[in-house]
């Protein structure tokens, strides 16, 4: 998640600069990783004509790092005569050094900096100062350094949440190692426009080109079809849960007619049905079969996702061709064949199968962990105050203490969050180990922002 993170910093500038060119130096994390510092330096005009002024940002910190920026140098308009004269003879004792401006005058830096060049930046309190010399033609004194800002990273505290397991008895169980197998309240019909080959859990038998009969020697459908059966089996007895959908889809490759295909992918199903029903003792009244007819949703998908000669016309023509007839006749045609070739060789075989298979339950909702998981689905969208008051309701369940000390710390109550944190990170919880350093470090951070803040007006 990108995240940034703007702090004003307030600023000295050299007593001279005019007011209406001062401004503060702004600070700008960008996740973490890189610090963006835009700030203006100057020097008045009453130091003389005769002189220059070399002022270097300087950004330290109580460790000693140190890290050195482009110098500005500020010249009266006698100095500039001076040394151009000088360079052009060859004879000046300097030579050009980072940015050359007239007293009076101000030089302005947009400086991004990289957290793998300098990572101190990020730990503790750092300070911007403007180390100042004076020059004229043949001495050099130091001159006064000038604070400019100091400022520390707060580091964004984001929490680590999670949805807590409900008792969804012998399917929840089964679910979270069987993606085919979900509650009814995601159950979706079906409409030809799902691409159901990139659904989580889709499960698969496959056919021989233009037949019906259902064989578990034929290319992989043998594991498949064990784990439909157990699976059926398995939640069929179930006592805290019950089947309420098994949705099969039937579908056919594009080869040949629609209606001959049409009639294939109907009774592929049809023929899934009965091998479930050979071995486990399901009604008919849980079976919803769909006839998804000939695969163009599943096989445009393929087109678009391989690389083969003729691939963007065929999809010119899948999305242009109304009629699914001379769809394939236009496809068979095209390129003397060799696309269609393609596709018969390594696509239209994934085509020729029974289709989609999922399975919707229904159990006894365990309504704490219902609570919890809708608080923590608040407290995602930004809603912590609303959360919490949810949450509260279910403190005595120790799966909820973790959001709980989210909710807390980011309601401004730190000092119960820790303890929540606290309490759920001793049952074993490493997510509210992490949130617990996570907030501290950031507590301290905030703090130390703040002290920075107070003191400003005193540098």
């Amino acid at each position: 998640m990108l995240m940034k993170i703007f702090l004003t910093i307030f600023t000295v500038v050299v007593s001279a600069l005019p007011v209406s060119a001062q401004r503060p130096v702004g600070v700008s994390w960008v996740d973490s990783t890189s610090v963006r510092l835009a700030f203006t330096l100057a020097e008045g005009d009453s130091i003389g004509s005769d002189y220059a002024v070399t002022s270097v940002p300087v950004l330290t910190n109580g460790r000693g790092d140190t890290l050195r920026l482009e110098p500005a140098v500020f010249r009266g308009k006698r100095n500039r005569r001076y040394i151009g004269r000088m360079r052009y003879y060859g004879m000046a004792a300097d030579t050009p050094q980072g940015c050359e401006a007239r007293l009076g005058t101000t030089v302005d830096y947009d400086v991004t900096l990289q957290r793998a060049d300098c990572p101190w930046l990020w730990d503790g309190v750092v300070s911007l100062d403007a180390e100042r010399t004076k020059s004229g033609c043949c001495d050099v004194m130091p001159a006064p350094t000038v604070p400019l800002a100091r400022f520390v990273y707060v580091p964004p505290f984001e929490p680590l949440m999670a949805d807590v397991p409900d008792n969804t008895g012998r399917a929840g169980q089964l679910e979270r190692d069987n993606p085919v197998l979900q509650h009814i309240s995601k159950y979706r019909p079906y409409d030809d426009t799902r691409i159901l080959r990139k659904e989580k859990g889709a499960l698969y038998v496959h056919f021989p080109l233009d037949k019906a009969v259902l064989s578990s020697g034929f290319r992989d459908n043998g594991p498949t079809l064990d784990r439909i059966v157990s699976i059926t089996r398995d939640i069929m007895a179930d006592t805290t849960s019950s089947v309420k959908i098994i949705q099969i889809i039937g579908l056919a490759s594009v080869e040949g007619p629609v209606a001959r295909n049409r009639a294939l992918a109907g009774n592929r199903a049809q023929a899934l049905k009965r091998y479930i029903q050979g071995r486990v003792a399901v009604p008919d009244s849980l079976f919803e079969c769909v006839n998804g007819g000939e695969a163009w949703t599943e096989l445009r998908d393929q087109i678009a996702d391989g690389s083969f000669d003729g691939r963007d016309r065929l999809l010119q023509i899948i999305d242009t061709e109304a009629d699914p007839n001379r769809r394939e006749t236009l496809m068979r045609r095209l390129d003397g064949g060799r696309p269609y070739a393609y596709l018969r060789d390594n696509v239209l075989s994934d085509q020729r199968n029974s289709g989609y298979l999922r399975i919707y339950y229904d159990y006894v909702p365990d309504t704490k962990a219902k609570t919890i998981n809708e608080a923590t689905d608040l407290m995602r969208r930004g809603l912590y105050d609303v959360a919490l008051r949810s949450l509260l309701t279910v403190k005595d369940d120790p799966r909820s203490w973790n959001a709980i000390g989210v909710a807390l710390y980011m309601t401004g109550d730190e000092q119960q969050a820790f303890g929540y944190f606290e309490k759920a990170a001793a049952q074993g919880d490493a997510r509210a180990q992490q949130n617990l350093d996570r907030a501290k470090a950031t507590t301290r951070a905030a703090k130390l922002e703040s002290s920075i803040t107070a003191g400003a007006g005193d540098m």
